[in-house]
């Protein structure tokens, strides 16, 4: 069996040989364009003025109609009434409108174009990559993923502990622009109430929203969860909203070829994307990466030390064991 640290360190997986790329030519260093927000705010100011003319017009016409039906004979009542009512109702409306302040006609535009379902993947990429160390290929495949223009979409993260699959999706629900419609949930496979998780899952499902996408995310998912998959896609396919859902697999490294194997039975509207395991490489730069994030300087015995006392594990639990090994020194 394969191991997919050594001869396979540097690849996404075998079964993927059309994803060897430069990921920078798949988006994610390109700069973000506010074009699509330009037009929509000049749009509105070419709006307004038209409204503004129209308004202007449709007072002066109901002022108008009102004096003349003022004139109008007794015997003519009954028409008189019904056509006051209507004015009545339209002159409401009109001063309504005029009675509303600039700011909750702002606010009502800016809802409307929030409620568009845009979704700058770029931009979330960026930030996404400064977080995510060694996943470049992965990452690239999770992104045109979610440039699909489809309204449901499906991703499974496969891959061993601690080489950013939920670090990815903590990004990504960090930089989500509808923070109000992500839902996440840890699966536990070894809680026996199966109709309790799936219950908690269909709640999620009647909690998506119509103003924008919404981000559902499953982690903690064994191989043996994979039922799971296709019948929670049938559930919110039925929904006929705008979702995306992040499933997170963990693969043992002993099975793992045996197991990604499994999991290509997915559904064929799921993305699989693999996450490659981690080496002594991988583990540097996320020690490196740690200490940046801490604005320390180490002697290079205790560098040495930290990277030698973590990588025996680095197969089972990837940079996971680095924080616990800093706290342990006194540098976190």
């Amino acid at each position: 069996m394969p191991n997919p640290s050594t001869s396979h360190i540097h690849t996404l997986h075998p079964g993927y040989a059309g994803d060897f790329e430069d990921p920078r030519r798949c988006g994610i260093l390109h700069n973000t364009s506010c074009r699509l927000y330009r037009e929509k705010l000049s749009s509105n100011r070419h709006g307004n003025m038209i409204q503004g003319l129209l308004i202007v017009t449709s007072v002066a016409l109901v002022l108008a109609m009102l004096l003349f039906h003022s004139q109008e004979q007794q015997t003519e009542a009954e028409p008189i009434t019904e056509s006051s009512s209507m004015l009545e109702t339209l002159y409401s409306n009109v001063y309504a409108w005029l009675a509303s302040s600039p700011q909750q006609q702002q606010l009502a535009g800016a809802r409307e174009f929030s409620c568009q379902p845009h979704l700058d993947s770029r931009r979330i990429f960026r930030h996404v990559g400064r977080q995510v160390l060694n996943q470049e290929l992965g990452l690239a495949r999770l992104e045109r993923a979610l440039q699909s223009e489809r309204p449901f979409r499906a991703v499974a993260l496969l891959g061993p502990p601690g080489v950013g699959k939920t670090l990815t999706a903590l990004a990504l629900r960090q930089h989500y622009p509808w923070p109000e419609n992500v839902h996440s949930y840890s699966w536990s496979t070894y809680v026996p109430d199966e109709a309790q998780k799936f219950n908690l899952l269909r709640g999620f499902a009647e909690q998506l929203s119509n103003c924008g996408q919404n981000l559902l995310i499953i982690d903690n998912l064994s191989t043996c969860d994979y039922g799971i998959v296709p019948v929670f896609n049938q559930l919110l396919l039925e929904r006929n909203q705008t979702v995306l859902v992040l499933y997170i697999f963990n693969l043992d490294i002993e099975y793992y070829w045996d197991q990604f194997e499994l999991l290509q039975q997915l559904p064929m509207d799921t993305t699989i994307v693999n996450y490659r395991a981690f080496g002594r490489e991988e583990l540097t730069d996320c020690l490196d990466n740690e200490l940046r994030l801490e604005q320390r300087v180490l002697k290079r015995e205790v560098y040495e030390r930290i990277l030698q006392a973590a990588l025996p594990e680095v197969h089972e639990s990837g940079c996971k064991s680095l924080r616990q090994l800093l706290l342990q020194h006194g540098l976190a």
